[in-house]
């Protein structure tokens, strides 16, 4: 079935299969914006002074992050936007995540604050739920009050992390 968004020739661009993107395109952060060293690349961790990144788990003097999954479903569409971000979590939760790499308890489900600008969405230090799972996969972080993302909401996440520049979207 046909929906609005099928009507939009930035959309039709953005998900046409034999086009230049051929769908959404996901997001994913290197490290917490707060993060003043090297990025770590291709590099297993960065390690300067007492402060360590690795793909999942970072330390930066006295906070701690984990890296986590946030979908935001296009509204309109059964598709959805999935960004890897980062985290801040106290200490106990990271502390518990570091215990389930090694086999331990999945940590319960808890309040973490955004270490990612996802502008114009939410800022920095927005309250998200961090939801662990079954502790096989990477944390599913939810922002707290949204539910879903209109076209030009997930255009702005794309110019503002780089992903896309809206002119790049040309009716096909």
């Amino acid at each position: 079935m046909a929906s609005l968004l099928d009507l939009d020739p930035r959309w039709r661009a953005l998900m046409d299969p034999e086009g230049a993107f051929g769908g959404l395109i996901d997001i994913g952060f290197d490290h917490p914006s707060n993060w003043p060293h090297e990025a770590r690349g291709e590099a297993p961790f960065v390690k300067a002074g007492d402060d360590q990144l690795a793909s999942e788990l970072c330390r930066l003097n006295d906070r701690r992050f984990l890296c986590a999954t946030l979908a935001l479903p296009v509204r309109g569409s059964e598709e959805a936007l999935m960004v890897a971000l980062w985290v801040e979590v106290p200490h106990a939760v990271f502390y518990a995540y570091l215990e389930l790499m090694d086999g331990g308890a999945v940590p319960e489900t808890t309040l973490a604050s955004l270490a990612n600008d996802l502008m114009p969405l939410a800022r920095q230090e927005a309250p998200v739920t961090l939801d662990f799972g079954e502790g096989t996969e990477r944390p599913v972080a939810t922002l707290e009050g949204v539910r879903d993302i209109s076209l030009d909401q997930l255009l702005d996440l794309y110019e503002a992390s780089g992903a896309l520049e809206r002119t790049a979207l040309k009716s096909p």
